[in-house]
């Protein structure tokens, strides 16, 4: 029996009017991790643990790519 799961939320990236300038839509991004956690409380499931994960480009900025959600199943 599996006792945690883990989800990626991808965040949805807005391009800045500045040159190769990203950044995360906050709110949308909100909205989905909230999605996530309602969902998996109805699954059963307690959030353990969140983490940001960034990616780089071109080794010259980085931007959030979206949030990792780990649960585990409530006993």
């Amino acid at each position: 029996m599996n006792t945690y799961k883990t989800i990626f939320v991808p965040a949805e990236i807005i391009k800045s009017a500045m040159k190769m300038k990203y950044q995360p839509n906050g709110d949308q991004l909100a909205r989905d991790v909230q999605a996530a956690l309602v969902e998996m409380h109805h699954k059963g499931y307690d959030l353990v643990s969140s983490n940001m994960l960034n990616s780089n480009h071109q080794s010259t900025y980085s931007h959030t790519s979206g949030m990792m959600l780990i649960f585990k199943k409530i006993s």
